[in-house]
């Protein structure tokens, strides 16, 4: 845990999953958009994750220190863009699951449908998974993208 993390309450995760609000034809980019915005912002406020999307939805992990996390989540739930938004999860993490990126993206494909199979979805529902379920299921995503 950088000393940062310490001033601003520990590591903390946060995990949700929200609904896009506008056409379906506007959802890749938007989606380009919130990637573009996060990777400069989180970079700055030390702050890493993972944003998957797909038939949309959202479903996005954020660590980092808490105070910071939180103001994130504050903006998104805020943000026009989303609707239906469920806090899957918040709290304390011993270490950061996607350390190297300050937003990863796993665009949903349909080589996807095993991965949520294993964690109980037909179809990408994510404000229907608990805590380890999203978990679960955004490591997965993200090792795809690891080399």
């Amino acid at each position: 845990m950088t000393s940062d993390e310490n001033d601003r309450g520990g590591l903390h995760r946060l995990i949700y999953a929200s609904r896009f609000t506008g056409p379906a034809q506007g959802f890749d980019e938007v989606l380009r958009a919130i990637i573009a915005k996060s990777i400069q912002s989180n970079r700055l406020d030390d702050v890493t994750g993972l944003l998957m999307a797909g038939e949309g939805r959202f479903l996005q992990l954020l660590e980092g220190p808490a105070k910071r996390v939180e103001a994130i989540y504050d903006r998104i739930a805020a943000d026009p863009r989303h609707a239906d938004l469920v806090r899957i999860y918040g709290g304390p993490a011993e270490r950061r699951l996607f350390r190297d990126w300050n937003m990863g993206q796993h665009r949903l494909g349909a080589a996807d449908h095993a991965l949520l199979a294993e964690v109980g979805l037909n179809g990408f529902n994510p404000s229907a998974l608990d805590a380890q379920a999203a978990e679960t299921l955004l490591i997965a995503a993200g090792g795809r993208h690891r080399r």
